[in-house]
């Protein structure tokens, strides 16, 4: 059962609307009279995914993170800013992007929030196995991702590189959950995977 907050928001305002996010500032208020003001960062979420292909070897990307300041080892993954586009196309189309492969099987792991703290967004994580490359023109990356480099690597020394110091969660959580699985302590709950729209559907639940 959720409870409710411990306070109200009675005003909502948006400062900031730029192409990947937009921040809301909310006023809020407790029973006791209290005020203050919590900024939110609006994010459309994103899909990725712990790619194994047949000889059992990771695959992850190596790239160029802007906001860090240095290259970092993750899952492929993506934002949701088609609109329109289903869970799964997302995640196949960041797949051809970033991987230069198609098909396989995509079995779901995970939706987490990344940074609750101050952020709503949503990343929902698959892990793919038996995906094939891509035969003929794959689709063209963004020119800021041309530097990205493909990296298969044993499981183990995978989980080691991508510790950092510091990792990337998403890459984090997904060697952590494959882990599991491999040990056959954990087994992948399909039940919770997000329905298509999910994004759509995340979005449409934001205060107006």
């Amino acid at each position: 059962m959720t409870k409710a907050p411990p306070f109200r928001v009675v005003d909502s305002r948006r400062p900031f609307q730029g192409k990947v996010l937009t921040v809301r500032t909310d006023r809020i208020v407790d029973d006791d009279g209290r005020t203050s003001e919590r900024e939110v960062v609006e994010h459309n979420g994103a899909v990725g995914a712990l790619v194994v292909d047949d000889d059992g070897q990771v695959v992850l990307v190596d790239q160029w993170r802007h906001a860090v300041g240095a290259r970092v080892l993750e899952v492929a993954a993506g934002k949701y800013d088609v609109d329109g586009e289903t869970v799964e196309h997302a995640l196949r189309r960041e797949l051809a992007e970033e991987l230069r492969v198609e098909g396989g099987s995509l079995t779901f792991l995970a939706t987490f929030y990344t940074t609750p703290g101050w952020s709503d967004e949503v990343l929902d994580l698959y892990l793919a196995e038996g995906v094939r490359p891509i035969e003929g023109d794959a689709p063209a990356a963004d020119w800021e991702e041309q530097g990205i480099e493909v990296v298969r690597l044993p499981f183990e020394e995978a989980l080691a590189r991508a510790a950092g110091p510091p990792g990337d969660a998403k890459t984090l959580v997904a060697l952590g959950l494959y882990g599991l699985k491999l040990a056959g302590s954990w087994t992948p709950g399909q039940a919770d995977r997000p329905p298509p729209d999910a994004p759509a559907r995340r979005a449409a639940r934001r205060p107006a």
